[in-house]
């Protein structure tokens, strides 16, 4: 058969980057790996287990996985083939495993339909540490030869991963053990005492819950005493307590979730007469002759769930005066202490160990770091999965991300084939809709964690649960939260009910407590670097035609030119010097304010392009003069893409609350870009509170977010960039004389395309390389761009621009897509000025608009989404608003003015009906991103 080795390479690849919490996704992925080599389904995989002395069934996958998975076998046997192959280390092939093999072989054949199998050991170094087997229902041939080496040589390379996590596995339940049997030790030790308490106490004993393997709650017996050795054996041997209605004294108080369901046992119960209770147990009156009970419960007072019931028997009916029951309510605190506290230390200082060593590592990426915190948090609770959410914003609202649409994780995401595929979950309570609603968006609202027992009662009550799989039953989340800001959530799920308990939430507020400065941390760094990406790839293209670069990617064979790098080169060093005063936290905002540049010029004319430059300039030297591995702060923002109080939030921040939709507190641009630099763009169209807020911020660094009242400061440059005249705007009432004397400090002036004409030449090679590469074919070379004819070049110098750059900019589009030949000849840029000159309406910015709009509509024919055509480029400052207004507007004409007929056009979902939970979330968004953000 063939084998597809790239799937196989890159199921070894993935093993190699599993850590040893990570035993489940290795067993898995060893499981695919021996179908893809063996074409078989049938797969069980025996572990060695020292703890259990047994080779237990550590997975298997195919019909009968319920029969199989509890069975184990023998380490040392001559009755089972699994433990031969173990011993013997030689793969075997069995051929009638019904009839023709050895008694525990037979038995587990028989029951599971298993015609044939074929044995592999998993060996590491030497040393046998499994048996993988490989069945089928019907009799096989022998795998061919060159099938049984590559399944060897695949299960070698492997074998290292999954014996570390074996191990690991082994030493977490080890420890468990360990603790329960420190419980009990205690438990014993304290019933004991309880006996010698009161004198008429036949017999003392403590129940606690236990969850059995069909996810209902049991009461098992942790620690019991009698004085009489004969009575205490009697009541051991009784085992533990079904609960459910009509089947136990105690079920008649707790339901079998384990949470108290009369209220009578919210206080301690006596009661006097056995022998006239329903029993499950009848030997409790009929050989112990026990008579009365004083029950005392200790749960949690918020979910009513039990912690322990301290029963004290007596041999006759015994009313407790006052005084004894409140010894006995004592002695049953000191109970509930113990249970609480003996051995889970022990956990918690893995715990500990455990976290401060992945801190130690070096985890580069922030999602590396996320699964190897989610993976210790499954293991070391013994959730069945879980994931990681991290805050990510959308339209000044945060929603919480574990993979994005195209089911690449950007958070971390435990055991993916439990959880398929998890949508972004909004922050928020009581206020939203119940279909929006779930844990993790839950905890994040509240900053306070929560534990779910049982996810069908939640379902029917408050309704704060999504679905991603039908088999949870319980989930668990924790809130990561760094100096009052979330940053995330970390959820984990149990295919049981009622599993989460306190003692989990203790080892998830420890884990959170340990990891959250160093998440914020990485996340500061990772979207600082992205930023900086973004800013030096659009200075770090440079034309090999072009000679006349001055300063990045600035050029400059024009007086005009020039000027700008003389600005940038004289202004970068004193302000630098001031961001290395920030960095050795020097105040002296409260007398001197922050420093403040102001760009002026034409639309069109590159204001952004000359900022990103500079940045580039200010970032080189800050790296020089901090730290190579330093980045300067930056943000950028346009203030004509929001209004009212959006405008004040996207600069200052606000609290949660502060007005409709702020679900959750938000940093601003000014206080996230603290000790670096930040852009405004449009800052005369800023609104009358704003440019108030602005000033008081430039004069002193002082600022509240929306809605709070506690004052904060923060360090930036401004540079505020706009189009307008500024002083006409002053003298029309609109702009604030005081602030654009304080903006204006330091001033420089982006000329239009026709102050620097000579040059149009360079601009124009440059723009068109940039263009070529953006839009080439994957077999057109990277550096093959079309040429501009000397023709060319001289039509584009002489023509008058309206729109500056920006109409250089799409004028080589146009005739990039439309030449007639190899190059790009005067023709073919006169065809391209003359079709838009005899565009109605006269105005070229309304031209390229137009144009614009219906570029992204072709994009979206031809196959886009609206997401990748119009809500991405947008994000990213690509795509004015005008334009997005344009396209839908284009699109009401064509497709009709409902926003689902709108939507469907504009491909917003995958789906043609739009029903199912990820478009219905998808197009919310839409609205949202529609009504809120461009305001139509």
């Amino acid at each position: 058969m063939n084998v597809n080795e790239a799937q196989l390479d890159a199921l070894r690849n993935t093993i190699k980057k599993f850590g040893k919490e990570n035993l489940e996704e290795i067993l898995f992925a060893t499981a695919e790996g021996t179908r893809l080599i063996t074409n078989r389904q049938r797969i069980r995989i025996y572990l060695e287990d020292l703890t259990g002395g047994v080779l237990s069934c550590a997975h298997v996958s195919g019909p009968y996985a319920d029969e199989i998975k509890g069975t184990s076998f023998p380490i040392v046997s001559r009755e089972a083939l699994v433990s031969i192959v173990f011993a013997s280390q030689s793969p075997t092939m069995l051929t009638d495993a019904q009839n023709r093999s050895l008694p525990l072989d037979i038995r587990l054949a028989k029951t599971c339909a298993i015609a044939t199998c074929s044995l592999f050991p998993l060996v590491r170094q030497g040393r046998s540490i499994g048996v993988i087997c490989i069945d089928e229902e019907t009799p096989e041939k022998p795998s061919a030869e060159s099938v049984a080496e590559l399944l060897t040589d695949f299960l070698n390379l492997i074998a290292g991963s999954l014996d570390q996590a074996r191990k690991y596995q082994q030493q977490i339940l080890l420890t468990r053990r360990v603790e329960q049997f420190k419980k009990r030790e205690a438990g014993a030790f304290m019933v004991n005492s309880a006996v010698r308490l009161i004198d008429r106490i036949s017999l003392a004993s403590v129940l606690v819950p236990t969850i059995g393997s069909h996810g209902k709650t049991r009461m098992e017996v942790l620690a019991s005493y009698s004085a009489d050795p004969r009575l205490k054996a009697l009541y051991d041997d009784l085992g533990s307590i079904r609960l459910g209605r009509g089947r136990s004294l105690v079920a008649k108080f707790v339901g079998d979730d384990g949470c108290i369901n009369d209220e009578q046992l919210l206080q301690p119960v006596f009661i006097p007469d056995l022998t006239q209770q329903f029993l499950q147990k009848r030997a409790l009156t009929e050989k112990m002759f026990l008579r009365s009970l004083y029950m005392v419960p200790r749960y949690e007072p918020e979910t009513r769930k039990v912690i322990c019931l301290v029963n004290y028997y007596s041999r006759e009916n015994h009313p407790f005066t006052d005084f004894e029951a409140g010894i006995l309510q004592t002695h049953a605190e000191m109970v509930e202490r113990i249970i609480r506290e003996i051995g889970d230390e022990h956990l918690e200082i893995r715990v500990l160990a455990e976290i401060t060593d992945l801190l130690k590592e070096r985890n580069e990426k922030l999602q590396t770091f996320l699964n190897k915190v989610l993976s210790k948090a499954t293991k070391l609770i013994g959730a069945d999965t879980g994931s990681i959410a991290v805050v990510r914003e959308w339209d000044l609202e945060k929603w919480l991300v574990v993979e994005d649409d195209a089911g690449e994780i950007i958070g971390a995401k435990h055991k993916e084939w439990l959880k398929k595929k998890i949508p972004p979950f909004r922050i928020g309570g009581d206020e939203l809709p119940r279909e929006e609603r779930s844990l993790t968006g839950y905890v994040a609202w509240s900053k306070q964690p929560k534990i779910i027992p049982d996810v069908e009662d939640e379902i029917r009550g408050e309704g704060f649960h999504f679905s991603t799989s039908d088999q949870i039953r319980s989930e668990i989340a924790m809130p990561i939260i760094c100096e009052d800001t979330i940053l995330g959530v970390i959820c984990l799920n149990s295919l049981k009910q009622g599993y989460f308990t306190e003692e989990h939430k203790r080892i998830l507020q420890i884990i959170e407590s340990l990891t959250s400065r160093y998440i914020a941390d990485i996340q500061q760094i990772e979207n600082l670097q992205s930023q900086v990406s973004r800013l030096t790839s659009d200075v770090a293209y440079k034309d090999p035609l072009v000679s006349s670069y001055r300063l990045g990617n600035i050029i400059g064979n024009s007086h005009k030119a020039k000027e700008l790098v003389e600005f940038i080169n004289t202004v970068s060093v004193p302000l630098c010097n001031r961001f290395v005063s920030w960095s050795t936290n020097l105040p002296l905002e409260e007398t001197l304010g922050l420093p403040s540049i102001l760009v002026v010029g034409p639309t069109g004319a590159g204001k952004e392009f000359f900022f990103n430059n500079f940045y580039n300039k200010l970032n080189e030297m800050y790296r020089m003069k901090v730290s190579s591995g330093a980045e300067l702060p930056v943000k950028k923002t346009n203030i004509a893409a929001y209004s009212g109080e959006l405008t004040y939030s996207e600069l200052f921040g606000h609290k949660k609350g502060a007005f409709t939709g702020a679900y959750s507190d938000r940093k601003g641009i000014l206080e996230e870009a603290q000790g670096g630099i930040v852009f405004l763009d449009e800052i005369g169209d800023a609104d009358p509170k704003t440019q108030v807020q602005l000033l008081r911020f430039l004069d002193s660094g002082s600022f509240f977010r929306l809605g709070e009242s506690s004052e904060r400061y923060g360090r930036v440059l401004l540079v505020a960039a706009t189009n307008k005249n500024l002083q006409e705007e002053i003298k029309a009432g609109r702009f604030r004389e005081d602030l654009y004397h304080r903006l204006s400090e330091l001033t420089v002036r982006i000329p239009s395309l026709s102050e620097r004409r000579e040059d149009i030449s360079d601009l124009a090679t440059h723009f068109l390389g940039k263009l070529y590469r953006t839009y080439r074919g994957a077999d057109e070379p990277m550096n093959d761009a079309p040429l501009l004819t000397d023709g060319a070049k001289t039509l584009l110098l002489t023509h008058r621009y309206e729109g500056n750059i920006r109409e250089l900019r799409s004028i080589l589009l146009r005739a990039l897509f439309f030449r007639s030949g190899a190059a790009i000849t005067e023709n073919d840029i006169r065809r391209v000025i003359l079709d838009s000159e005899q565009e109605p309406p006269a105005n070229t910015h309304d031209r390229l608009q137009e144009q614009l709009a219906e570029e992204v509509l072709a994009e979206i024919s031809a196959g886009k989404d609206f997401w990748e055509a119009v809500y991405e480029p947008y994000s990213k400052n690509r795509l004015p608003r005008d334009v997005v207004r344009l396209v839908i507007e284009k699109t009401r004409l064509t497709a009709g003015r409902t926003m689902p007929q709108i939507a469907r056009a504009l491909r917003v979902t995958s789906s043609e009906s739009g029903e199912d939970a990820h478009d219905q979330k998808r197009f919310f968004k839409f609205k949202n991103f529609i009504y809120k953000t461009i305001r139509l």
